[in-house]
C-alpha cells in the first residue's frame, strides 16, 4: 500500500486530529460501521460533524441481521466518548484513477441489485454466506471491512474457491505499525477468513 498518511484527518489510535472544514471523497471507519461522505468539519480538536454521509453496516431488524445503507447527518461533541475510529480523506490521484478504471453498466453480465445487501458476514452470533450463490458472477458496488482495513471497489467476482476476488478498489487500512494507508488496487483477491463483512449498495441508495 502507498505510504499515504496526510490524508488522514482523524485517528483515535494515533491521537492525530486536524481542525478544520474538509471536502472530497471521506471514509470514516465508525466501530464495524463504515461512513462515505463529501465532507467533514473538525471543531476546537474535540468536535466532529459529517452531513449527509452514507453509513453502511448491519443491524438487528425484526430479530434478523440484515445489511443496510442510509444517508445520515452526525455529530460527535466530546470525542472520548465517539465511536469514530479514524477519518481519511482520499488523495485526488487515487479517485480519479478509481473514476477511470469503472466498470460499464452496459456489460451484459453484471449483476446490480436495487437494494443493499448483505452478501457475506463472518461474526460469531450471526453468520450470512452468500458467496457459493454468486460463484463466477461480477456484483457491482461491493463494500468490505477486512481485518485492518476498509474496501470500496467498483465490483467483486467470487471465485472458484469462493473467494472474493475485488476490482478497482480503493482500500483503506492499518499497517504492521497502525499507521493509515490509503491506495488504489487494479484487484485484490481476499480469504474470506480475513473478511468480515461483504455488503453490496443498492442503486437505489447510491442515487443523488
Amino acid at each position: 500500500m502507498n505510504k499515504l498518511t496526510d490524508f488522514v484527518l482523524y485517528d483515535s489510535l494515533n491521537n492525530k486530529i486536524s481542525d478544520g472544514k474538509f471536502t472530497g471523497s471521506i471514509i470514516s471507519k465508525c466501530k464495524d460501521k463504515i461512513i462515505f461522505s463529501d465532507n467533514i468539519t473538525i471543531s476546537n480538536s474535540n468536535e466532529i460533524s459529517i452531513s449527509q454521509g452514507l453509513i453502511v453496516g448491519f443491524e438487528e431488524k425484526n430479530e434478523k441481521i440484515t445489511a443496510f445503507s442510509k444517508k445520515s447527518d452526525f455529530i460527535w461533541k466530546n470525542l472520548e466518548e465517539t465511536p469514530l475510529e479514524y477519518s481519511v480523506l482520499i488523495p485526488e490521484n487515487i479517485v480519479e484513477q478509481y473514476n477511470q478504471e469503472q466498470f460499464t453498466d452496459d456489460f451484459p453480465f453484471t449483476i446490480n441489485l436495487l437494494h443493499t445487501a448483505g452478501l457475506y458476514l463472518n461474526d460469531s452470533v450471526s453468520h450470512i454466506d452468500h458467496l457459493y450463490f454468486f460463484k463466477e458472477e461480477i456484483l457491482k458496488n461491493p463494500v468490505s471491512l477486512i481485518e485492518n482495513g476498509i474496501i470500496m471497489a467498483d465490483r467483486v467476482v467470487i471465485n472458484e474457491m469462493e473467494d472474493p476476488v475485488f476490482y478497482d478498489s480503493i482500500i483503506v487500512g492499518r499497517d504492521d505499525n497502525n499507521e493509515i494507508k490509503v491506495s488504489y488496487e487494479t484487484f485484490v483477491n481476499v480469504d474470506d477468513k480475513n473478511v468480515l463483512y461483504i455488503i453490496i449498495l443498492g442503486i437505489e441508495e447510491l442515487k443523488v
